[in-house]
């Protein structure tokens, strides 16, 4: 339990505790460095990082009162690193197969155990380890797994999906007539507003005869189906942007047999 002022927090996450503790003495501040960067670098075994190096601590103290010299301390205990190193080395077992999945399964479930959904590892433990094998082994970047948070229901209706999930956008006149399965398309991923609106910037059009105005009002319609011509024109079947698709995008769009979407988040827009 957080109190640090204006919020409260409450959670048995060593990492998030970490966090807001209030810290000034300098090798405490390093005991949770300790604990940042193995949340940056592994996203688990925050709190086991920072009971390991206390106990560390606790057992070179008596050195440091007997005036033995901290960099004699240091030596020892990358010494002892190498050994534990080398034991484990001695020790590996490797597996493969069904037995190595299992293994793997009860990994996950470890990690779990310090979490809200421990009493549901049993639902979630294979569903990690699907997520995790289902990467590229080369360059397997963490990232590329999205979790989608959804509001109501109960928490065993999770489940995962192989492939780009993201969050329903807005939508607008049109989308029911768009198609909703596509199989093996081309997908177009855009930063470009597709829809009818003011200038941003303040721009000024000044005419002289009052008829120049309807081709003002002509040349913002040209641009826009231009825009709408060339997304077609590439072939692509499902059409996202981090920007609005507005109405008139999404019903061209739902004529010509593509899906289109909005407002999509970057993070989605880059998995």
């Amino acid at each position: 339990l957080v109190c640090d002022g204006h919020k409260t927090t409450i959670s048995n996450d060593g990492a998030t505790i970490m966090k807001l503790l209030d810290i000034v003495h300098p090798a405490a501040k390093t005991l949770v460095d300790i604990s940042m960067a193995q949340d940056a670098e592994v996203g688990d075994g925050t709190t086991s990082v920072v009971l390991l190096a206390a106990e560390m601590l606790k057992e070179v103290k008596g050195f440091v009162e007997d005036g033995l010299h901290s960099s004699i301390i240091i030596k020892g205990l990358r010494e002892s690193c190498k050994l534990a190193l080398e034991t484990i080395r001695s020790i590996m077992v490797t597996h493969e197969g069904d037995a190595f999945r299992q293994l793997l399964e009860r990994c996950a479930g470890t990690a779990l155990n310090s979490k809200l959904i421990a009493n549901q590892k049993g639902l979630f433990a294979p569903m990690i380890v699907d997520a995790v094998t289902s990467l590229d082994q080369d360059m397997c970047d963490i990232k590329l797994v999205g979790i989608k948070k959804v509001t109501g229901g109960s928490v065993t209706e999770s489940h995962m999906v192989q492939g780009v999930a993201f969050k329903k956008t807005f939508s607008y006149a049109g989308f029911e007539q768009a198609p909703k399965k596509l199989v093996n398309p081309k997908v177009l991923l855009l930063n470009v507003e597709l829809e009818l609106k003011s200038e941003k910037e303040n721009a000024e059009v000044r005419i002289s005869d009052p008829d120049q105005y309807q081709s003002i009002v002509d040349a913002e319609w040209t641009i826009i189906y231009e825009k709408l011509e060339k997304c077609v024109q590439s072939g692509a079947k499902i059409v996202l942007s981090k920007l609005p698709i507005g109405d008139l995008g999404t019903q061209y769009f739902a004529d010509r047999g593509i899906f289109c979407a909005g407002r999509v988040e970057n993070q989605d827009l880059e998995r």
